[in-house]
């Protein structure tokens, strides 16, 4: 299956270049994009949460009365759950969220989310990104000329700070470097901005299985 794909040209011109979107798999799409995303939210909750038990709040553990003789229910002293200001009955405690899947299953999530952003049309291709210095407005015209309207993650072969500091001002922009791409980030921005060489650089990537 070939896709046609915008291309911004040095020159400044725009024409089309077919994507061979063969090249990425789509097997499993559905449950590995899930799991991935289930993933990266996990991994970005803090854990930080901490209540006390009834051994850690301060105060007496003298018992609140006699053990028999007053009619009412045995008592101990007074930081059980049940009373205010009593420690809390299973309580959170700092924990880590995160969990990893397996690296075949992460390369396949990246592959999935690259085939359904070419086959809907939200990939625009960069011949090469040139700045003299970096400037927001000079990317904003790149966008325009590429007709993206909403989030988009730029896509670099390599890190390149003029680019960068081009587009981080930009609403909705995410910046990442080829060999820092995932599946998570690809998913989330509606277009995905990238130079030639980097398409290409996954393209071999992917092909070699």
């Amino acid at each position: 299956m070939e896709v046609s794909v915008p291309l911004l040209k040095k020159s400044g011109d725009v024409g089309k270049h077919p994507v061979a979107a063969d090249r990425f798999r789509r097997f499993g799409k559905k449950v590995l994009l899930r799991e991935y995303v289930e993933m990266a939210e996990a991994r970005k909750r803090v854990g930080s949460h901490s209540a006390l038990t009834r051994g850690e709040v301060a105060g007496s553990t003298k018992k609140m009365y006699r053990q028999k003789g007053t009619g009412r229910g045995r008592h101990g002293n007074d930081k059980a759950p049940q009373l205010r200001g009593g420690g809390m009955c299973f309580a959170k405690k700092p924990r880590e969220y995160g969990w990893s899947m397996p690296k075949q299953a992460r390369r396949a999530a990246l592959e999935a989310a690259l085939r359904g952003k070419l086959e809907d049309g939200e990939v625009r291709l960069v011949e090469a990104f040139s700045f003299e210095r970096p400037r927001t407005k000079d990317f904003a015209t790149l966008l325009k000329n590429l007709e993206v309207k909403g989030s988009f993650l730029v896509v670099p072969n390599v890190h390149d700070a003029r680019v960068w500091q081009s587009c981080r001002n930009l609403p909705g922009a995410l910046y990442r470097v080829v060999s820092d791409l995932n599946a998570y980030e690809v998913l989330k921005q509606k277009y995905l901005v990238i130079e030639a060489d980097a398409l290409k650089a996954l393209e071999e990537r992917f092909s070699r299985g």
